[in-house]
C-alpha cells in the first residue's frame, strides 16, 4: 500500500472513530446530527451487510436515516450509542485507491443502564475508496455481523431487526 493511501485511511478512520467516542453521542437530542456527520462518511451507494441482510443507500442521507434510526434505538433501550475505536486491526491494500479495514470497537453502555460496565468488542470490516470521479472519500460497505452478535451474547437485543 502506498504511504500516501496509508496515511489517507488512517486520517479518515480517526475522523469517523472521533464521532462515537463521545458520552455525549447518546444524547437523544443530538443523534439526527451526529448521524448525519456519520453519513458524511458513506459514499453514495454505500452496502451494510448485516447478518444476512443487506442494506443498500444511494445518498449519504440515506445512509445517515438508517444510522440515526439505530441510534435512536439504542438510546430508547437506554444502551446508548458511545463506541470506542480500541484499534485498527489490518488495513489491506484493494487497489491504488482503496482499502479494507478491519476495526476493532468497544461498545460502552451508557451511565445507569443495566448493561453499565459490561461493554462488548466486536470487529466490522470496511471497504475505504479515496476521491474520485467529483465523489468524496468514504466507506463502500461495511460487514456488520460480529456487532449484531456480540451486542445480541451481551444483551439479548438486536439493533438490526
Amino acid at each position: 500500500m502506498s504511504r500516501e493511501l496509508s496515511k489517507e485511511v488512517e486520517t479518515f478512520i480517526s475522523a469517523y472513530s472521533d464521532l462515537f467516542t463521545s458520552p455525549s453521542c447518546s444524547d437523544s437530542e443530538l443523534c439526527a446530527e451526529i448521524a448525519r456527520n456519520v453519513g458524511r462518511h458513506y459514499r453514495p451507494g454505500v452496502t451494510f451487510f448485516t447478518g444476512g441482510k443487506i442494506s443498500r443507500f444511494e445518498t449519504q442521507d440515506e445512509a445517515a436515516k438508517l444510522i440515526e434510526t439505530e441510534m435512536r434505538m439504542n438510546v430508547t433501550l437506554k444502551l446508548g450509542t458511545h463506541l470506542k475505536l480500541l484499534h485498527i486491526k489490518k488495513i489491506e491494500s484493494y487497489s491504488s485507491n482503496s482499502a479494507l479495514c478491519w476495526l476493532e470497537w468497544q461498545f460502552v453502555p451508557q451511565k445507569g443502564s443495566e448493561y453499565e460496565g459490561r461493554g462488548w468488542k466486536f470487529t466490522n470490516v470496511y471497504g475505504y475508496r479515496a476521491a474520485s470521479e467529483g465523489l468524496v472519500a468514504g466507506w463502500e460497505f461495511v460487514l456488520r455481523d460480529e456487532e449484531v452478535e456480540s451486542m445480541f451474547a451481551a444483551t439479548g437485543m438486536r439493533f438490526d431487526d
